[in-house]
């Protein structure tokens, strides 16, 4: 039996009330209704990241194969890191007159953002070369290519704003030198970027560049040599794709698939259609919800859960030889009432439904999984899936 794992990032949220409970979905509780749900426990630490998140809902974690985040977005952006390269996954940001970190998105705005990213490419510090390529949204990627690099180290963003960006710092002595010349770097992105005129033509500055994720090549056991499915990927985000690439799994690019709420949502679910003719499991994620969680918009992020349900479950309602899951990678707080940091590391909301499973009759939200007794941790749910699947 084939299967389609439809990943609604941020989109599990909390409170009593949640854009997920009150949004107007009825093919998606349909499906709920003819499954079964639960909560997955990703197993979040101190960190809420996505492509940990990914990892795990797809079955594949391990911390001795975890290349890290920069690696997995460059993966993303279809580069081929050399093994002894570093990869450095970061933000355009704004500094404000002070100094002082005014946004750590530069407002996510992507005017010119391609062409600041371009004006950093291939600048060579004490015989280090840097690659540098926008990534989705506000991001970036940044390859660092020579000889005794290392990516332990400290990035410079604060995760938060109004205060002073510090220095990329060593956490050992082999990686100094990588430090030096990611400082050296930043100096001179921050002059360039600072001057450059395409910072006059949008409404916040990218006058910075925060260094937030490092990693290096490394190698997994396959998706389909660990599942015995052949699967793709379809997705707007670079992290997604790269994750994707790294368990050996196809990836579908489709046209106008943004990673923002603006997405074309259409020709995600068109794709995923088609897919599921061609591969035994479609990996389907759909990122605008987490972006409305971080701007603090729970009435947007609600109405995009509807459209969601309208433009792309609509089209599952009445599958055949087909089971269809449904989770986020990680809870977020859209109230703009809560001022920590958006990712939470509660357990996840999900449902599934086809194979084997009973139907339980209700709706999806974070509450109605919450009664649940099925309770899935770390990698479960691909295994959940699996067992189930007929």
């Amino acid at each position: 039996m084939k299967i389609l794992l439809v990943v609604l990032d941020g989109a599990g949220d909390t409170g009593k009330e949640t854009p997920l409970s009150l949004a107007r979905k009825p093919n998606m509780d349909s499906l709920a209704k003819q499954g079964r749900l639960g909560l997955l426990d990703i197993g979040y630490q101190k960190d809420v990241d996505s492509d940990v998140g990914y990892l795990n809902i797809l079955g594949c974690y391990s911390k001795k194969e975890y290349p890290g985040r920069g690696y997995l977005e460059a993966l993303g952006l279809g580069l081929n890191p050399d093994p002894k390269d570093v990869c450095i996954r970061g933000n355009f940001a704004t500094l404000d007159q002070r100094g002082m970190l005014a946004d750590r998105r530069a407002g996510r705005e992507e005017i010119g953002l391609q062409e600041l990213a371009e004006r950093l490419d291939g600048t060579e510090i004490d015989g280090v070369k840097f690659l540098v390529k926008k990534s989705s949204g506000h991001r970036l990627v940044i390859m660092l290519a020579g000889e005794s690099l290392s990516e332990k180290i400290i990035p410079n963003d604060p995760k938060r704003t109004g205060v002073p960006v510090p220095q990329v710092a060593a956490k050992s002595s082999d990686a100094k030198r990588t430090a030096s010349v990611l400082n050296k770097f930043l100096y001179r992105a921050n002059k360039l970027l600072s001057s450059d005129p395409i910072n006059k033509e949008r409404k916040i500055p990218a006058n910075t560049v925060l260094i937030r994720n490092t990693g290096k090549p490394g190698k997994t056991v396959l998706f389909q040599k660990r599942f015995g499915m052949k699967g793709c990927c379809i997705a707007g985000i670079a992290i997604a794709k790269g994750v994707a690439r790294y368990l050996g799994m196809d990836v579908i690019e489709v046209k106008g698939a943004t990673g923002m709420p603006d997405t074309n949502l259409e020709g995600k679910a068109e794709a995923a259609g088609k897919s599921l003719k061609k591969y035994d499991f479609v990996f389907l994620h759909i990122n605008g919800t987490d972006i409305l969680s971080h701007d603090k918009k729970p009435d947007s992020k609600r109405e995009l859960l509807e459209k969601i349900d309208k433009l792309v479950f609509s089209r599952f309602t009445n599958p055949k030889d087909i089971m269809i899951a449904v989770t986020c990678d990680h809870r977020t707080a859209s109230s703009p009432s809560y001022k920590g940091y958006e990712h939470l590391p509660d357990p996840v909301p999900f449902f599934a439904s086809g194979g084997k499973i009973k139907a339980e009759g209700r709706p999806y939200s974070e509450q109605e999984c919450e009664k649940s007794r099925l309770r899935l941790e770390g990698n479960g749910l691909m295994e959940f899936l699996v067992r189930n699947s007929g």
